[in-house]
């Protein structure tokens, strides 16, 4: 009986050790998140495409129970529509407080710091490349390579994927009303085998999924398959739900 309690003991010793390392001190986390809060809020003041609330759903295919909204936004002046262009988009995007909590325990679990160059570096990363803004499904535009040219990139499970049939994509790159209600549900058999590899909020890769130990085999050699949508909606719902994010963890662990 004496050797079980020692056992059991040792097990709560490493259990305990093991949070420790992995998730910022209460202490720490109760004095920094207020000023780590304020600046995850800047971020999501970018986000452009919640502009107008359509609705929330909660049984959306393979996020069913999670309060997914669906916004219609509208770009800047686009000079091949000599106008704004219509977009509509399933959103699951965080709190500030909840990405502030996100980014403080990447940092943490992977330098065991909250420094002020780490926190930066994430809450900028996530600025830049998402906004804070997990597109579930549905049309994203950017203006990635020419002002006031937004491209129409259609987005499931956060990843870029492109249409098995190019005729339901817009040739001209206006999408109608109809195509839009289409892009917000897309199944994969509507899907090219293969998906873009930069997994939203911070563009996590899969190749920093496998050098993290990531089991599921998402790489096809060079090409990335749709089993990194399955990864990617997994560890995002799982987020949504806790004060860690699994996709960036693996990104900080690769980056910082």
């Amino acid at each position: 009986m004496k050797r079980i309690v020692i056992l059991l003991s040792a097990v709560i010793v490493c259990v305990s050790l093991q949070a420790q390392r992995t998730k910022v001190p209460r202490r720490l986390m109760r004095d920094s998140l207020p000023v780590m809060t304020e600046r995850c809020a800047r971020v999501l003041e970018a986000a452009y495409m919640t502009q107008r609330l359509i609705r929330v759903d909660r049984d959306l295919e393979g996020w069913e129970g999670c309060p997914v909204s669906l916004y219609e936004y509208d770009t800047g002046y686009d000079s091949t529509a000599c106008g704004p262009k219509l977009g509509k988009v399933y959103l699951y995007n965080p709190t500030p407080e909840r990405l502030a909590k996100w980014i403080m325990n990447a940092c943490w679990k992977v330098k065991q710091s909250i420094d002020y160059r780490y926190t930066e570096r994430m809450r900028k990363q996530v600025l830049y490349q998402s906004g804070g803004q997990f597109p579930v499904s549905g049309v994203v535009y950017e203006a990635m390579y020419r002002a006031g040219d937004y491209y129409p990139y259609l987005f499931k499970d956060g990843v870029t994927v492109w249409l098995a049939d190019s005729t339901y994509f817009a040739a001209d790159k206006h999408p109608t009303e109809s195509q839009l209600d289409f892009y917000l549900h897309m199944t994969k058999a509507d899907l090219k085998p293969h998906t873009g590899k930069y997994a939203r909020i911070i563009s996590t890769t899969p190749q920093q999924y496998v050098a993290a130990g990531g089991k599921v085999p998402v790489l096809d050699g060079d090409a990335v398959s749709q089993r990194w949508l399955d990864i990617v909606r997994k560890m995002y719902k799982k987020a949504m739900k806790s004060d860690r994010n699994e996709l960036m963890e693996i990104w900080a662990e690769a980056s910082l």
